[in-house]
């Protein structure tokens, strides 16, 4: 039996940083929103190039493990050297990968991610296999075997997993973590309701809750207890929202928690919202607090953004109590808490 398995997308990914990168700042009378600029034609400068593998369900599921759970991940990928690669990768982490699946029909997910001067990142994606993951393809017997379920996006011809997941894990008793992408998220409050309804546990960053739920980016604590609220009332048991270098926030729907972030260097955020969520809900299967497990995460991503790549500096369950006490009382960090 499994403690989690993770479900949703692998692939490989190439990390490049330049510092010839530029940020230009396009606004409008309710909102405003950066983007990454090149000049056009132009040959630009690369200080840092890697390889690694990527995807939230490989990205999650190698924190997973490295935190003692006993783990297992669902997802899909070609039959090529980065299909190869991938599973070689989640093997040697200790994952347990019965339950991926091969095609050559597709070749494996591939992301370039670009790093700008600023620590951000703007990534390129091709979901190949990933987006081909069916209902035929998962062993739902196996499946049943486990005490979680972690979802990540899922996307184009395997957008329906989404919900196939919530499903089973709904009526198997099984605890759902999920971190909804870009397609659910355009589903609204409405159309995610059925998958919302049966999750422990929502993680999403702030620029996606609000446009999830709704509410005007206004930037204002009331703004933030509203999406919470709403997540809450969408049946999620714990709700997550983090943001940025604000912290996060968690609310349990009575208790609003603020935890900051840990004040490191950063390399790349790359990879970080995948580590703060796994590292959550590492804490919350051993029965600590929601506030306990936000620090847990936020310990788990400051690990990850000192390093370059989504995996390098995911941290074992021993780790990030070690981090936590090294860095002392003041950024132990205690966390707000109020009654909403």
């Amino acid at each position: 039996m499994y403690d989690i398995i993770a479900a949703g997308s692998a692939t490989e990914d190439v990390f490049v940083t330049s510092d010839e990168t530029h940020v230009i700042t396009l606004a409008d009378r309710n909102s405003e929103r950066p983007y990454l600029a090149l000049p056009y034609g132009a040959k630009i400068p690369v200080s840092n190039i890697a390889l690694s593998t990527g995807g939230g369900a490989t990205n999650t599921a190698v924190s997973f493990a490295r935190q003692g759970m006993k783990t297992g991940i669902v997802c899909k990928v070609g039959v090529d050297g980065p299909g190869d690669r991938v599973l070689d990768a989640l093997t040697s982490e200790g994952v347990g990968t019965s339950l991926c699946l091969r095609t050559a029909g597709a070749q494996t997910g591939y992301s370039l991610i670009i790093t700008g001067f600023t620590g951000d990142r703007t990534v390129l994606v091709y979901r190949g296999a990933s987006s081909q993951l069916a209902r035929e393809d998962v062993n739902w017997d196996a499946l049943a075997e486990t005490e979680w379920i972690y979802t990540s996006s899922f996307a184009d011809g395997s957008a329906s997993m989404y919900f196939e997941f919530a499903r089973f894990a709904r009526d198997k008793g099984i605890k759902l973590a999920t971190n909804p992408g870009g397609t659910q998220i355009k589903l609204g409050l409405e159309g995610l309701s059925e998958a919302l309804a049966a999750t422990h546990v929502v993680f999403l960053n702030m620029d996606e809750a609000r446009e999830l739920t709704c509410v005007e980016p206004d930037c204002t604590d009331a703004d933030d207890h509203e999406v919470l609220k709403r997540l809450h009332a969408a049946g999620c048991r714990y709700v997550v929202v983090t943001d940025g270098a604000r912290g996060a926030q968690g609310y349990d729907g009575e208790t609003h928690y603020h935890v900051p972030v840990y004040p490191v260097e950063e390399a790349s955020t790359v990879g970080a919202g995948d580590a703060f969520a796994a590292a959550c809900v590492a804490g919350l299967q051993r029965g600590l607090s929601l506030r306990d497990a936000l620090r847990c995460g936020a310990a788990n991503a400051a690990g990850v953004v000192t390093h370059f790549g989504a995996k390098e500096g995911i941290l074992t369950w021993q780790g990030i109590q070690d981090f936590i006490a090294a860095h002392g009382d003041e950024a132990l960090v205690t966390g707000e808490e109020e009654k909403l």
